[in-house]
């Protein structure tokens, strides 16, 4: 009877612990965590209006603020200086000069005792009336290497374009991993208690407290290291909108699957049309055609026009000071006979360059196609894997309900218990990386199209 009477009372404890245990006012986090398609809209919980940092908006900031962006035009600016400089080969030259002299002797007058005095002034101009195509196919290669130039700059602009999206995503990924940080270390915090409990009462042994506090302080580890992580990403986020200094602010969850429109094929055609890198080396390319024309042209003669008008006087023949006007005018037909072989090494030289650009464009075309059909690949695995994993977290996520309920009635273990939140956190976080890891290769794919 009294063995009876024991084990009543055991069985009695037993439940008042079970029941006390459910009565506990913390969410079990396999009652209330998201499904894999509420999980990301949770991220932005009630922002203020107009505090929302959207992926548009930080495109611009960057486009505005980056150094790169600054650096690019600046460039364009100096080539076009560069254009303007061999524009002037159309137009002609002129400059004053002025001399004073005074001695006892000067040119063209004997020596005397007494120190004479010479002045001149003279305005000359002087043109290029015709060189055979030199200067305008230097002024066409200066043009050409402008386009190259503008070209630059939009791989520069697409370059920080895509720096901002990695970014931006990635952060949005961080952030939602701590979420689920979170999420673990409140249920961790349940199961913690619950062990606790059940040992108080003595239906539980010492060691399932103990793994269960040792799960929880990993818990809080881990998500101390996922906060740290999200301040890092935020001032890459900076550092790729080029400023130095922006209060973090919550951002626009932009979790939106949108298939590539056209097949792998079509891609790189895209590609080969669109990449301003391509386009930078033809323009090269042309620019070094230009030059090997005006290195060539280098054994033509140059048909110059001169003209001069001066003011002279001196006090050794006592005609006083700039009395005698006189003028000059000569049209000039200069043959180059030689030059120490320069303009044959000139031309040597402009043909190798050439050689080197359309070698370094072949390289281009080559990386161009490896971008675009990594970036293609890497979009449509992580599209069926994007599937594969929200099945998985419904799965883990039924795993833990049981091992949940198993472990409040004294069914399940410790072990089973912690398993399954492990599995359930890991197929979150799998499915939460998967997803970001997605809108990088959508990002990644459309600047390898250069669009």
């Amino acid at each position: 009877m009294i063995f009876l009477r024991k084990e009543s009372m055991q069985l009695e404890l037993f439940l008042l612990a079970v029941l006390s245990a459910m009565l506990i006012p913390v969410p079990s986090p396999a009652a209330d965590s998201p499904a894999p398609s509420q999980l990301m809209l949770s991220q932005t919980a009630a922002p203020q209006p107009g505090n929302v940092l959207t992926l548009d908006e930080a495109i611009q900031i960057a486009l505005e603020n980056h150094p790169s962006i600054m650096t690019s035009k600046e460039r364009i600016g100096a080539q076009q200086a560069v254009v303007g400089q061999q524009m002037a080969a159309y137009y002609p030259t002129m400059n004053l000069s002025n001399f004073y002299q005074t001695g006892t002797q000067t040119a063209g007058a004997p020596t005397t005792d007494r120190a004479q005095d010479r002045y001149q002034s003279q305005a000359n101009l002087a043109m290029t009336l015709y060189n055979f195509g030199k200067r305008e196919a230097t002024v066409q290669s200066a043009r050409d290497t402008l386009d190259a130039t503008n070209f630059n700059y939009k791989t520069t602009v697409d370059s920080i374009i895509f720096g901002v999206k990695q970014a931006y995503f990635t952060y949005l990924g961080l952030r939602a991993l701590v979420k689920v940080r979170e999420e673990i270390v409140k249920s961790r915090e349940l199961l913690a208690r619950q062990a606790q409990g059940f040992y108080e009462v003595g239906t539980r042994a010492r060691i399932d407290v103990a793994r269960a506090e040792s799960n929880l302080y990993l818990s809080q580890a881990d998500l101390i290291t996922a906060q740290n992580a999200v301040k890092i990403a935020w001032a890459t986020l900076k550092n790729a909108m080029g400023l130095r200094d922006l209060p973090e602010r919550p951002l626009a969850e932009d979790v939106t699957m949108t298939p590539a429109p056209y097949t792998l094929d079509q891609a790189k055609q895209i590609a080969f049309a669109s990449r301003p890198e391509l386009k930078s080396f033809d323009a090269q390319r042309k620019a070094q055609d230009q030059t090997i024309a005006a290195a060539r042209r280098g054994h033509l003669p140059d048909l110059v026009f001169d003209a001069n008008h001066r003011y002279s006087g001196s006090s050794f023949d006592g005609s006083g000071a700039f009395v005698r006007p006189s003028w000059q005018i000569q049209t000039s037909l200069i043959f180059p006979i030689f030059e120490g072989f320069r303009t044959a090494n000139r031309v040597e030289e402009t043909l190798r360059n050439y050689y080197v650009i359309k070698s370094q464009e072949e390289l281009q075309r080559q990386q161009v196609a490896l971008d675009v059909e990594q970036a293609y690949l890497r979009l449509v695995e992580l599209q069926e894997r994007i599937k594969a994993n929200e099945s998985a977290v419904n799965a883990a996520k039924e795993n833990l309900d049981l091992a949940n309920g198993r472990y409040q009635v004294g069914v399940g273990s410790i072990i089973e218990a912690t398993d399954a939140q492990t599995l359930y956190a890991d197929a979150q976080t799998t499915y939460i990386r998967t997803l970001y890891d997605y809108k990088i290769a959508e990002a990644q794919l459309t600047r390898a199209i250069g669009q």
